[in-house]
Parts: structure tokens; sequence; C-alpha cells
């Protein structure tokens, strides 16, 4: 009679169970990134900023702590945080006796803040060259914000292009190395992404293939072109892109 050592109740032990692709010659070690916690606050944050951005909640519309707290299902003082976290972005304003208030650019506001930031991503991208920027992480986050670009306005999905064109020029503010100097293009750069976004969200007239192969020049300038001359490209392609947004967007229809 032959031993049951075959039996899954032996010595209170599972049987090994040969998997061919585990050999020494073909297994793959496999490594996972670290998750990493998102508290409350920044989920909160992500869901105004979008509903901002797509278009949900609008210019001038008034936004409510408790009432916010209570559709969200959490704490006050966590949408507060929130909110004070959208002011510093510039998509909120708080009036004092009066609320908080989703920004309402007028077109003059946003020609300041082209004009300023042309200047400051110029002034950006001549750091990140002098730097000797961009490094590897750098140009594999531009590579992969510029296929998300690229897939967007293939597909015609100018909510997906945007998200994506915001996320290629705050890598280009992060290269810097300047924390004023990002930090500023963020105060004044993400509300305008979000003017844009709001007036163009249902239906753009901006052609963004031409925008996107506009990003990929950006790239291989980056890469390669003296500072000076890389801060000259980036200033005449953001003038470009007003004159776009001017004639596309801002225009009275």
């Amino acid at each position: 009679m032959q031993p049951a050592a075959a039996s899954i109740h032996t010595a209170g032990r599972l049987p090994m169970i040969d998997n061919p692709a585990s050999s020494a010659t073909t297994k793959e070690k496999v490594e996972f990134q670290p998750i990493t916690p998102v508290s409350l606050r920044e989920m909160v944050l992500t869901r105004l900023r979008e509903a901002i951005l797509r278009g949900n909640l609008l210019p001038g519309q008034r936004l409510t702590e408790t009432l916010l707290s209570r559709q969200m299902q959490v704490a006050q003082n966590v949408v507060r945080e929130a909110l004070q976290e959208l002011e510093f972005q510039g998509f909120v304003v708080r009036v004092p006796n009066k609320g908080t208030f989703i920004t309402d650019y007028s077109l003059e506001d946003i020609n300041q803040i082209y004009r300023f930031r042309m200047e400051l991503e110029g002034l950006a991208v001549q750091l990140a060259r002098e730097a000797g920027r961009p490094n590897g992480e750098d140009l594999e986050s531009l590579e992969q914000a510029w296929d998300g670009m690229k897939a967007g306005a293939e597909a015609g999905d100018f909510w997906a292009f945007s998200r994506s064109d915001l996320e290629f020029h705050e890598t280009l503010w992060r290269m810097s190395g300047n924390r004023c100097v990002e930090k500023a293009l963020r105060a004044v750069a993400t509300p305008q992404f979000a003017y844009v976004l709001i007036r163009s969200f249902r239906h753009t007239r901006l052609n963004l293939p031409a925008i996107a192969h506009q990003h990929r020049e950006i790239i291989n300038k980056v890469k390669t072109a003296e500072p000076s001359a890389c801060r000259e490209f980036l200033e005449e392609m953001t003038r470009d892109f007003w004159r776009q947004i001017r004639e596309n967007v801002a225009a009275p229809e």
C-alpha cells in the first residue's frame, strides 16, 4: 500500500505545487511600488478641483463648508483645509462676511496671468537647462504627460488633454529646482488652465493635435538647446497659445 503522501491533510500541510513558469531560468523578480496614503483633505481637494476643471462648479458659484461636509461625509475642518489650498492655487476666493466662491476671471485678468506666466515659465526652463536638466526622471514624466496629450487630442477628449497638459508644465516647473518659481507658477498658471477648461470643456475650437506637436518640440528643445534659446522658445510658444485662447476661447460667441 502506497503512503498517502499527496493527501492535502498529511501533516497538516498543503502539497507543493510545481509551477513551470517559476523555474530558476524563467522566474522573474516582481517589484511593487509603495502605496502612498492619501489624506481626507487631499481627497476632498481633488474632488473639488476636478469639479471646477470639469465645469461642474462654475465661476462665481458659492461653496458652503457645511453643505460640502455633509455631502462628502467628512468633518467640516477637512473641507475648510481643502478650500484654503484651493484658494492658494487660485481656484477659489474668500470674501469676508460673504463666503467662498469659485474664482471668476475677466479676460484682462487672464491676459495678465499669461504675460506673467510667459516670463516665469521661460525662467523655469532656463534654470533647468543651466542645472543640466532634464534628467531621466524628468524626461519620463514629460513623455508620459505628452502621451496623455496625444491620446486626448486623438480622442477629442479635452479634459484628458488638459489634465496631461498641466502635468507636462508642472514637470517643467519642478525641473527649475527653484521652489519659489514652482510655487508662483502653480499659483497663477493652474487657475489659467481652469479658465480655459471651464470655457471649452464641452466644445473646444482649439487645434489639440497642433498643440500636442508643439509640446513634442518643447521636449526636444529642453534636451539639447542652450538655456537662453530654450527660454525664448517657450516664451514664443506661450505667446502663440495665448493668441489661440483669445481667438477661440475668450472671444464672444
